[in-house]
């Protein structure tokens, strides 16, 4: 690749005097380009542009080969000053080449090409640390998977930035030194592990390019991942993003959002308090911004990160679920059992997990694919009390769990990890659980005595109780998906009638 480029370096260089820059484009294609397809899987790629008043250039000719194999050539008379000719694309694992000719002396002449360009899907991935993670083991890469741009986390874009445009898609990162991170690290192409992982899925299942364009920034909250209108677009981490975007001609063809952030969120009561009503604004503004998105994919967090040992984790889950119940648009995936966590981030094998996870989603909402099991993780639907020491939490989907998980040498039981209270906002406590059991979409608990309990909650906030842990299970899971159980807080429980 590097050598190709020179060599278009110098060819432009030559073309540029000997026609002393005739033809200005309008639009025009780019090496690597992917255009989103349409309801027609296909894609118009229009080439135009205008020329020196001077000029005495006649005609333009196109010549488009897919697979080098010639597809179509079309001709357009220069009129005004000025061409345009129009061509569509179909989607597939195709490449196409793009020629534009001059007329001089009566000949043709090639003036301008672009190549290796495709038609397939664009998606966007964005949030903080854990929606970008790169790895030194993220070595995966196929032509019809794409990105633009640099990805640069906080750092202002600067002119060298702007002249970074099409090219391959990568999970790794320059000059990683531990085996995942790069969280705060420039990275041209850069699309973390995971959605390097899900591009391999598309590409390989479906037959499909894809473009991922990842504005994430370690660390960041959702107050700076949102749309500040009053300050220029390329100092925030959204208008960074819209511009990589708006660049790549996909502003208004992006399927879907992967939003993965919220840790930072955590840390304040005010902060996890206003995290409802940012999303709201930060949804409207990506609907307005990316005017064809059909989907945002939200990750519930798993607990862990954050600077402070006291946090709302516990709670800002819950507002998550409740964003999931609020809005159409969004389809809510637990982290809950990811395997390799660390505390914060997870390991490559970790993140691979993610595209597992919600590779399913995407397949089900934009490949038309039936699955025969469940594919989201296990929500809970009520809990009741049917008698004065037993409640009946049901789920929407068959679960299964983990009795017990050992930790640094100490056995931890799952039936110690559900919270109760009398009052909503009452700080959750500890009940002796005598046993939990499984039946079919049911959890039963069964206490050890009578207790005044109106509200439960699973899993704590961070850590084990009583430590300064993480937690890392054990979990409550689907039976048919193995997906962790989506955490809850402090959800009503129906009295014993």
């Amino acid at each position: 690749m590097k050598y190709f480029s020179l060599f278009l370096f110098l060819f432009f260089c030559v073309s540029t005097t000997l026609w002393a820059q005739e033809i200005k484009f309008i639009e025009a294609p780019e090496n690597y380009q992917l255009y989103a397809r349409d309801t027609t899987n296909s894609a118009e790629v229009l080439v135009s542009g205008a020329l020196k008043k001077q000029s005495i250039l006649k005609k333009v000719t196109l010549k488009v080969f897919k697979d080098d194999v010639l597809y179509t050539t079309q001709k357009s008379i220069i009129k005004d000053h000025k061409f345009s000719i129009s061509t569509r694309i179909h989607a597939g694992l195709h490449q196409y080449k793009f020629e534009v000719y001059i007329e001089k002396k009566q000949k043709d002449s090639l003036y301008y090409f672009a190549n290796h360009v495709v038609c397939g899907d664009a998606y966007i991935i964005t949030g903080q640390s854990n929606s970008h993670a790169s790895s030194t083991l993220s070595t995966y890469s196929n032509v019809y998977c794409r990105s633009y741009g640099v990805k640069t986390g906080y750092e202002a874009y600067n002119e060298e930035d702007k002249n970074v445009h099409w090219g391959l898609a990568t999970g790794n990162c320059p000059g990683l030194k531990k085996t995942v991170g790069g969280w705060f690290t420039k990275n041209s192409f850069g699309v973390g592990v995971w959605g390097m992982e899900l591009m391999r899925h598309i590409v390989e299942t479906y037959q499909i390019p894809v473009c991922i364009i990842n504005g994430g920034s370690g660390s960041s909250s959702i107050e700076q991942n949102m749309l500040y209108p009053e300050q220029p677009s390329l100092e925030t981490s959204f208008g960074r993003l819209a511009y990589r975007v708006n660049k790549a001609g996909l502003k208004d063809k992006v399927k879907a959002v992967f939003w993965h952030q919220g840790e930072s969120n955590s840390n304040t009561e005010s902060s996890y308090k206003a995290y409802a009503s940012n999303f709201d604004v930060l949804l409207n503004d990506w609907k307005r911004v990316y005017t064809g998105l059909e989907k945002v994919y939200l990750f519930q967090l798993h607990p862990g990160c954050g600077r402070t040992l006291q946090t709302f984790q516990a709670e800002l889950r819950e507002v998550q679920n409740e964003i999931d119940k609020k809005y159409e648009i969004v389809e809510i995936m637990s982290t809950m059992g990811v395997t390799g966590h660390d505390g914060c981030h997870f390991s490559y094998e970790g993140y691979l997990e993610f595209s597992k996870r919600i590779f399913p989603l995407v397949s089900r909402d934009f490949y038309a694919e039936q699955f025969n099991y469940t594919i989201t993780p296990p929500k809970l639907i009520s809990s009741n009390f049917i008698s004065p020491k037993e409640m009946l939490l049901t789920f929407d989907q068959p679960l299964v769990f983990e009795e017990k998980k050992r930790v640094r040498g100490v056995d931890y039981f799952l039936k110690n990890q559900f919270f109760f209270s009398t009052n909503l906002g009452d700080e959750n406590r500890v009940e002796t659980i005598k046993s939990i059991h499984v039946v079919d979409n049911t959890l039963h608990i069964l206490l050890e005595s009578n207790s005044d309990i109106n509200f439960i909650s699973y899993l704590p906030a961070k850590f084990y109780t009583g430590t300064e842990i993480v937690y890392n299970g054990p979990w409550l899971m689907g039976k048919e998906n193995n997906i962790g159980a989506l955490s809850f807080y402090q959800r009503p429980i129906g009295n014993y009638k």
